[in-house]
């Protein structure tokens, strides 16, 4: 995962040497792979275990070193401005394979001025190893690679129908992709279609015929959710990797789905103009209910051979985002943040308390 200092900036206080971060970095579990300058900027390379793609955007590091350093962390508010008729007047989503994608929301943002993307914003993703294609498309990675939600765009008005159909391929059908390849389809693989054919493959590679262009005055965005193991096989069936299917494979944070989608919109009317249809379409299943998990105090010096005190590891875990839903003086009992679905046991909490309070220090 490679990410810039000068982004990191922008969530967190970066006041150290470059070295001393990237080495409590790798103590906490993410280890420093390089470091190298990008045209004034630095470009950091973590490797980022396959059980936190929480720290696979720019925001989940900034939120390690927030808690590592006990520093304010910055979240932008995504808050868009909308205007116009409901997005529902606009547009319809239908999602016929749930199983294959749970969750699916579109939003509608019309009247915008496709062009070459700010010199921040190229600079941003070329420091990442992105190509800045146009403002549009570049906005989507931005936020793919700030908070670690896939997200696509399609031009509104090449979508037959004017609307999003998400559905199981049927056999023979075929699609050119957005890297002016044509894959053949199968009937287990997920694609998103208008009324007519299949438009992108679903969390793995949109379509050349509804790509944004110079053209585009209409953009419909897609944030969504897909089975990890559905996309996996797709990725691998068709040999096509890509920075969304790799996030889509690991799971991505089901309560970050709509702050995504928002972010994406701000920016757009930020940068292209434009008008943002009112609410969102939004089909699927809500996030289920996360069970607290109960941490036994008399358990940590157990295991760890160490002494930390309570009130450090209710510290620690109300910094990584755990809600503290019960405390006494033998246990503490917690609900993990939606973004950390790698915490369901109490030894995953002691884990989460040694590599926060130092590895160094047992």
């Amino acid at each position: 995962m490679l990410v810039s200092w000068n982004w990191l900036k922008e969530y967190v206080a970066l006041d150290m040497p470059v070295e001393q971060l990237t080495a409590r970095l790798m103590m906490a579990g993410l280890n420093h792979e390089s470091t190298r300058e990008a045209g004034g900027d630095l470009a950091i390379d973590l490797e980022v275990t396959s059980n936190r793609p929480d720290c696979l955007g720019h925001l989940g590091i900034a939120r390690e070193i927030a808690v590592l350093y006990d520093r304010a962390l910055k979240i932008p508010a995504a808050d868009p401005v909308c205007a116009g008729p409901p997005v529902g007047q606009l547009t319809r989503v239908r999602v016929d394979c749930p199983d294959l994608c749970p969750r699916y929301t579109a939003r509608l943002v019309r009247n915008i001025r496709v062009g070459p993307s700010p010199r921040w914003l190229a600079r941003r993703l070329e420091t990442i190893g992105l190509t800045p294609i146009n403002n549009v498309v570049d906005i989507s990675n931005y936020v793919l690679m700030e908070c670690g939600q896939p997200l696509h765009t399609f031009d509104f008005e090449r979508l037959a129908g004017g609307e999003i159909i998400v559905r199981r391929a049927a056999a023979g059908e075929t699609i050119e992709a957005i890297d002016h390849r044509v894959y053949s389809l199968g009937p287990q693989m997920c694609v998103i279609a208008d009324a007519q054919r299949p438009v992108a493959i679903g969390g793995v590679m949109g379509g050349a015929s509804t790509e944004i262009s110079s053209e585009t005055r209409h953009v419909l965005v897609e944030a969504a959710e897909f089975d990890p193991i559905s996309i996996r096989t797709t990725a691998r069936a068709l040999n096509l990797h890509s920075d969304s299917s790799y996030r889509f494979e690991r799971r991505v944070d089901p309560e970050g789905v709509d702050w995504a989608s928002r972010r994406c919109c701000e920016l757009i009317l930020e940068l292209c103009g434009g008008e943002l249809a009112a609410g969102v379409i939004d089909v699927g299943s809500p996030p289920p209910a996360r069970a607290p998990i109960t941490l036994r105090l008399s358990r940590v010096p157990r295991v760890l051979g160490i002494d930390v005190p309570a009130e450090a590891i209710l510290r620690i875990l109300a910094a990584l985002g755990c809600e503290i839903v019960e405390r006494s003086a033998e246990a503490i009992s917690v609900i993990a943040p939606s973004w950390r679905r790698d915490l369901t046991r109490e030894i995953d909490l002691i884990e989460e308390v040694a590599r926060i309070h130092g590895y160094d220090k047992i």
